[in-house]
């Protein structure tokens, strides 16, 4: 039987309302398909006309955290930002294996419906480990790819999981503040929206590291920025092996950065307008 990722159904609609309250005040249109994991969620943005760029968010998130990038990319890129399955939402509440190749096969799926042969790719902390999933399988899909504070590179920071552990309540739930996250200027609606997320459902414990060979397939260009003082996942690890692996990845490490870069479309947009003909 699959087990949904929501505490209860009545969090899950709760926590929906407010969502999908946060959605109306957005000036993007909203779709649904229909993949055979289940519904997927997707705000659109942009002319049909332009090259086609795929958002996926972080854990613990959605697509309503990508509004900036939205806007900044919608004049010039038809853009689309996906609800992952298995994450705080309006996709499939039920989330696939991770061992598996299913969350690949799924955006595969989403490009097929979409009518898209190849993209960009962006990712942001769980997007990106997804981004490099699809992308180490289906290269040929891949415009570009951008990964934005990935998981999937190195190892979550052991001083993360253990304050992480500290900090869990007796349901589960791990209040989110800038204690945890490592940031110190994030706005109290958006602490507070992350906190309803938190309280209700269950986020992804672990993500595995890609092995050297599996990376070695991304033929594409690539864009790696994390901040140079992610407490997350160990940026300059990261870093290091992708570039080992991946010589021609270009790479950005900003100072005074943590996990949350709200200015990586700074690095983005020069990235995506560089041989863009081709696209």
């Amino acid at each position: 039987m699959k087990q949904s990722v929501f505490k209860t159904e009545a969090k899950r609609d709760n926590f929906r309302i407010h969502y999908n309250h946060i959605l109306s005040q957005f000036p993007f249109e909203q779709r649904y398909i229909k993949t055979t994991f289940g519904q997927t969620f997707i705000l659109t943005a942009g002319q049909e006309s332009n090259p086609p760029v795929i958002l996926l968010h972080g854990s613990c998130s959605n697509s309503a955290f990508w509004f900036p990038e939205i806007l900044a990319l919608s004049s010039d890129y038809k853009v689309y930002a996906v609800d992952i399955l298995g994450e705080a939402g309006n996709s499939e509440e039920y989330r696939p294996d991770l061992d598996s190749d299913a969350f690949a096969v799924w955006m595969k799926e989403v490009l097929d419906i979409l009518g898209l042969e190849k993209s960009v790719i962006i990712g942001n902390s769980l997007g990106g480990w997804i981004s490099l999933k699809f992308a180490t399988i289906y290269p040929e899909c891949v415009f570009k790819l951008i990964l934005i504070a990935s998981a999937g590179l190195a190892e979550v920071r052991q001083q993360f999981i253990s304050d992480v552990s500290q900090t869990r309540q007796e349901d589960g739930t791990v209040p989110v503040d800038s204690n945890i996250l490592g940031e110190y200027d994030i706005p109290k609606e958006v602490l507070d929206f992350m906190n309803l997320i938190a309280e209700s459902y269950s986020p992804i414990q672990h993500l595995p590291v890609y092995g050297d060979e599996q990376l070695q397939r991304l033929n594409m260009p690539v864009l790696f920025i994390d901040g140079a003082n992610d407490i997350i996942i160990d940026a300059d690890k990261s870093a290091q092996r992708l570039s080992r692996i991946v010589p021609s990845a270009e790479i950005h490490l900003p100072r005074n950065c943590g996990h949350v870069l709200p200015n990586s479309i700074e690095y983005i947009i020069p990235f995506l307008a560089k041989d863009s003909k081709n696209m």
